[in-house]
């Protein structure tokens, strides 16, 4: 036996864990997928299991939604475990969670009141370490406040504040993530750059969490629609739902070469995952579109199985078709597994 293996050996008999060893195995990361298929198509699957997410834009930009999205999605992956929602905006609205297809008598609440940002910190990791946490959604780093913050009056400065509790929070937590694997999704606001000649925005929590994140999506409110997908001018007064655009500004856990991305949001429905499965349907070829007609291949045999005039008329048919839509989920699972790799696009999600 080497020096080394006689090091290594008496490491390990200190930690009482076999954290040193030889060779690794590969280990494919587990993702909770997205309701809309485009943005499983952006991030190959979806958001990783065990690790820390961001999502930032603007105000009514399709953040929580997305969050409360990936929630429901994760309940459904994970019946035993449950979601912990912090709400530090006091903005949840249960009707609307319900739409996006949340449980929400299987969640756990937690409203931190006038806590400060150490305090919940703390309760989130206890929480998380119980083992029993599918997904913890913190709504929003950008509306909390140090405890050191709280206890001075407003006009009064204070330094570093949830930055450094943020940063010790993102060393603590990622462990804790990893092992009861366990997906959190810090909501982020943006702020002017003050510090840049060109104006533009960034994100508050400071550089820290930003390297903590696994992956950070950059969420920005497109144009309205109609009930039929069609754009509308931003003085129309009765859309029917928005266009909520998706960047990926970072992921380390797939190739960062589908950039930008979007989905469908209706208010009265949630999320058209129909109108968006359609929309990659074509770009691998299980659709083809010409001019206004659009024609559903099968891809074994490379038959016509229907024609329709206008992706709307389509999209009634896979709803009214729920074995045909099923069959096209598989299609484009499959060919994302030959080209890119296994992805996740569950149709059960």
């Amino acid at each position: 036996m080497s020096n080394l293996d006689l090091i290594i050996k008496d490491l390990n008999k200190k930690m009482k864990v076999g954290n040193i060893q030889l060779g690794v195995d590969f280990q494919e990361v587990q993702k909770i997928p997205f309701s809309s298929c485009r943005l499983n198509y952006m991030t190959y699957g979806g958001i990783p299991i065990g690790r820390i997410a961001e999502f930032y834009g603007t105000d009514g930009s399709g953040k929580t939604t997305t969050a409360i999205d990936v929630a429901g999605c994760a309940q459904r992956m994970f019946p035993d475990k449950k979601v912990l929602f912090v709400d530090i905006e006091h903005t949840f609205d249960s009707v609307w969670a319900t739409k996006l297809r949340l449980n929400c008598d299987d969640i756990l609440y937690l409203d931190p009141d006038s806590m400060g940002a150490e305090e919940v910190f703390n309760m989130i990791i206890e929480i998380i370490d119980s083992g029993e946490i599918s997904v913890c959604i913190l709504d929003s780093i950008g509306a909390m406040v140090s405890t050191q913050a709280n206890e001075k009056q407003i006009g009064e400065r204070t330094y570093g504040g949830v930055s450094m509790a943020l940063t010790e929070f993102s060393k603590k937590i990622t462990p804790v993530l990893a092992r009861t694997q366990t997906t959190f999704i810090g909501i982020n606001q943006v702020r002017d750059d003050m510090n840049s000649m060109y104006g533009g925005t960034t994100t508050t929590g400071g550089r820290a969490w930003r390297h903590a994140c696994s992956t950070r999506l950059e969420f920005r409110k497109g144009n309205y629609i109609d009930d039929k997908g069609n754009n509308l001018s931003r003085a129309c007064e009765n859309p029917a739902g928005n266009i909520v655009n998706v960047a990926l500004v970072k992921s380390k856990v797939c190739r960062s070469d589908r950039k930008v991305g979007f989905y469908t949001l209706k208010y009265l429905e949630g999320i058209d995952y129909l109108s968006d499965a359609v929309d990659v349907a074509i770009k691998l070829g299980i659709v083809n579109q010409a001019g206004a007609w659009f024609s559903l291949i099968d891809i074994d045999t490379g038959e016509l199985i229907d024609k329709f005039q206008g992706k709307p008329k389509l999209v009634d048919f896979l709803r009214e078709h729920s074995t045909v839509f099923d069959t096209m989920m598989e299609h484009i699972e499959r060919l994302e597994n030959e080209n890119y790799g296994k992805s996740n696009y569950g149709k059960s999600i």
